[in-house]
């Protein structure tokens, strides 16, 4: 069975599983008649090697900006109200 990468046509997104000969070379949507370029997929060597290639941040990430919360959430203290314990029914 030969190997196959997964891609999608940029002007309508139609889905495509194409031979991995493929990758790089020009193809034409079936559905749109649109040219693209079949994408080029990392093996996992290439993959593993550019990220140990990556050079070092020193710093921390910054952390994300929270644009809104829920009025919960916003006040940590706050305990949310339950309806009360669940109680079992005798059995007469």
């Amino acid at each position: 069975m030969s190997e196959t990468i997964k891609c999608a046509c940029p002007e309508c997104g139609a889905k495509y599983r194409l031979p991995v000969e493929t990758q790089g070379r020009k193809a034409r949507c079936k559905k749109c008649g649109k040219p693209f370029e079949v994408p080029k997929s990392d093996g996992l060597e290439d993959s593993i090697l550019a990220w140990l290639n990556e050079p070092e941040d020193d710093e921390a990430p910054a952390q994300p900006r929270v644009i809104s919360m829920q009025a919960e959430a916003a006040d940590p203290d706050a305990v949310k109200k339950s309806r009360g314990p669940i109680r079992m029914k005798s059995e007469p």
